[in-house]
């Protein structure tokens, strides 16, 4: 049984900056008690929910644009902005300049924490109806139906089938390498890849047809170059293995004599490349790359 309000619910403000979308929402309120009498005279209590429609806009931060989050503060003249952009906004509010950051919005957060939503990504197959205030936390580090962004330097693709995009639009020109053609050593899963000094990454494609490994090569150490690995599809579900519990091992040839090598208990699954940071990663300095600028990496999976 279900209550539905008469007119849609515009208490919550306009926006000051323009969105993508400002399709309207339904939010499920907290739960009401109600009694009703059965055929037999008798009187039981039933769950009742009150259901508002929104314009998506209303309940987002004016400043990121996404939904807020469990902390929503307020300048003195009542503009509201989530937590971490207050930080951004060196606490100074966009709109009137006044402080913000110190006046919570305890109304809208007791409002917004009864509320639940489907998820943004249900088109591609999430049927997960999330809390408001868990929103965000959902469908940026959670949600197994995300679409990829392509992590090649000026390729715009944005979609679910990044294995096939990169095995269509990047292996040809030496930037991805099909392991199809490899071997085994042990129980490890092995190819080569020679790879560019300069040369961001170079991605590796499963034999599976649907796992895409990341070889990255930072420039983010003195005197030599950072090499890890990292995965990037797909994504685990809830009842997956997650990725951290991959082991890798790398070994690296180059002009010098000998060999590096790395063997990783895990690696780390991404949902994007910018800005990541390997805590663990095999150190190949200058000299090891020589005149040529690259070096061979057999990696075993």
């Amino acid at each position: 049984m279900q209550k539905r309000s008469a007119n849609a619910n515009k208490g919550m403000g306009a926006s000051k900056k323009a969105r993508a979308s400002t399709k309207p929402a339904d939010t499920k309120g907290a739960p009401e008690k109600e009694t009703q009498d059965t055929e037999g005279g008798h009187t039981e209590e039933v769950e009742t929910f009150n259901v508002f429609t929104h314009d998506m806009d209303t309940l987002e931060c004016d400043i990121c644009t996404l939904p807020f989050d469990s902390q929503i503060y307020t300048c003195k003249n009542g503009h509201a902005a989530c937590g971490n952009c207050c930080i951004s906004m060196n606490r100074r509010c966009s709109f009137c300049t006044e402080t913000i950051g110190d006046i919570r919005c305890r109304a809208m957060e007791k409002i917004l924490a009864g509320m639940t939503r489907p998820c943004k990504y249900s088109k591609y197959g999430c049927t997960k109806v999330v809390k408001f205030m868990e929103t965000r936390k959902h469908e940026e580090e959670t949600c197994p139906y995300v679409p990829y962004s392509c992590p090649f330097n000026g390729c715009t693709y944005n979609g679910v089938q990044l294995y096939d995009h990169i095995l269509d639009d990047h292996e040809q020109d030496g930037q991805a390498t099909n392991v199809e053609a490899s071997y085994y050593m042990g129980t490890l899963f092995g190819t080569r890849v020679t790879l560019q000094k300069g040369a961001p990454f170079h991605a590796l494609l499963h034999h599976d047809g649907k796992t895409v490994f990341m070889l990255l090569n930072g420039g983010d150490v003195l005197k030599g170059r950072s090499l890890s690995i990292v995965r990037m599809c797909p994504r685990p579900g809830p009842d997956e293995e997650a990725a951290e519990k991959v082991e890798y091992e790398m070994v690296v040839r180059g002009d010098q004599p000998g060999s590096l090598s790395l063997k990783a208990p895990g690696m780390r699954l991404l949902r994007r490349l910018e800005g990541y940071l390997p805590e663990r990663f095999l150190f190949v300095p200058d000299a090891f790359w020589g005149s040529s600028g690259r070096v061979t990496v057999a990696v075993y999976i």
